[in-house]
């Protein structure tokens, strides 16, 4: 179960932790999601500084609840 740091209008925001390998896994599951979910819009967000990781999982009306239902949260 994954929890929502905060809800979006249009999706949900996340702040994972920023080491590499939790860069790397995001990344990758970004490029794997992309692949059977083409409708979301996934952003990857490395603030400056060391400063937070973020990922944002959006996209069209229908997405956010889509989210809900596959992450269960």
């Amino acid at each position: 179960m994954m929890n929502s740091d905060h809800e979006l209008a249009d999706g949900f925001g996340f702040e994972l932790p920023s080491d590499a390998a939790t860069f790397q896994l995001a990344a990758e599951w970004a490029t794997m999601e992309r692949l059977c979910c083409p409708f979301f819009d996934i952003d990857l967000r490395l603030e400056r500084e060391g400063g937070k990781f973020l990922l944002r999982l959006t996209g069209r009306e229908g997405v956010k609840q889509f989210i809900k239902s596959e992450f269960q949260f």
